[in-house]
């Protein structure tokens, strides 16, 4: 398929979910080469408002959030100033999570990259388990605790696994958020802004200063997605039982502690060139940008993308050169949000694909992001 192919068949998917009503409104940026060759800003950014989608719309990133902590992460490992063999309690030293036995395993700045730190999240867990005895938020469903408390209540939660063994998603990257805290005795939104957002020219926060350039959110419903008002419950399609929880106020709530796996804001632009940092150039070293995209889980298989991927310190990586029909090809580093994104970095053809929603999970686990996805396979 031609370029041209490709571009149309992001218009069929994105008319298809408008007009069948599975989204509400999306911003997709397709660059190649690190130029931008499609940008669609479509359907609507507020529904009730009847306030359209445009350039430059912010959005409540979920764990869009993570490849810009992950990008902080590497660039003070270029600068000497942090190491992936470092232990987690070099920088915070009253984080000692233990296992069920009462010994104190060793976790490293590499495991937390990696999620395999043996640390969870509450919503992989039953109503009742131990995330949600401990009170640990995930980042996007609470507000009002600030992150030492909450690194406390992760670090009472014993772990239910060696740290380094198997992968499973987890808060690591919100521990992550307060380790570069401690390396560069700065809160996190300064970090961010003077090792990343700052430097690159680029509008992503822990805040929304601006709510009217940010768009509305949406659960998925029938005959159309419902408006999110309050703490919102959204069942995952695809994980019978598994419930997320949202909380859209939490942009703005000043006392909302920064989260590095889920409380970023911005628009697409800032996602795709923050994106094309992990695919080339020189913000980050040769060598940083290849760390970042090994896979380290070896051949376990990936709970959740299943045969042939692996993951990485930048996300999912397809891991095999095998390519059954429908899948990325190998070396493309994928993950989403689940506010209703995804994105895709393809080093072998040189292309970044961002898909944001203002619909979950549609956006990130519903036919949309599936039919985005293939169409970028040309």
């Amino acid at each position: 398929m031609s370029l041209a192919g490709v571009i149309a068949a992001l218009d069929r998917a994105i008319d298809s979910a408008l007009t069948e009503k599975r989204i509400i409104g999306c911003a997709v940026l397709l660059a190649e080469a690190g130029r931008v060759i499609h940008a669609r800003h479509a359907g609507l950014a507020d529904r009730e408002a009847n306030r359209p989608m445009q350039p430059g719309a912010w959005f409540r990133y979920a764990s869009v959030s993570k490849p810009f902590t992950t990008v902080a992460a590497l660039r003070l490992m270029d600068q000497g100033r942090l190491s992936p063999e470092d232990p987690v309690t070099r920088w915070l030293p009253d984080f000692t999570p233990r296992l069920p036995d009462g010994s104190q395993p060793l976790i490293t700045i590499d495991q937390l990259m990696s999620h395999l730190a043996g640390l969870d999240y509450g919503f992989n867990q039953p109503e009742d388990g131990p995330y949600a005895c401990a009170g640990v938020s995930d980042g996007i469903g609470d507000t009002g605790i600030p992150l030492a408390e909450n690194l406390r209540r992760i670090s009472s939660v014993p772990l239910d696994r060696l740290p380094g063994t198997r992968w499973r998603y987890s808060v690591a990257t919100d521990v992550l958020g307060a380790v570069i805290e401690a390396a560069t005795d700065m809160p996190l939104q300064e970090a961010m802004a003077r090792l990343v957002t700052g430097p690159l020219g680029i509008e992503a926060a822990f805040s929304a200063a601006d709510p009217a350039r940010l768009a509305a959110n949406y659960a998925d419903g029938r005959p159309e997605p419902q408006r999110m008002r309050g703490l919102t419950r959204v069942d995952n399609p695809l994980t019978p039982g598994q419930t997320y929880s949202y909380l859209p106020a939490r942009i703005f709530d000043p006392e909302a502690y920064p989260s590095g796996g889920g409380g970023m804001a911005g628009n697409a632009e800032a996602a795709l060139t923050l994106l094309e940092t992990l695919r080339e150039g020189n913000f980050l070293s040769d060598r940083i940008r290849l760390e970042a995209h090994r896979n380290r889980i070896g051949d376990q298989r990936h709970p959740m993308r299943g045969p042939g991927w692996g993951h990485a310190w930048a996300g999912a990586v397809r891991a095999t050169p095998e390519r059954p029909q429908g899948s990325l090809p190998q070396g493309c580093l994928s993950w989403g949000g689940i506010y209703g994104h995804s994105w895709i970095v393809d080093p072998s053809r040189g292309r970044t694909l961002v898909a944001l929603t203002n619909t979950a999970v549609e956006g990130m686990n519903g036919a949309f992001a599936v039919e985005i996805a293939l169409a970028t396979l040309a």
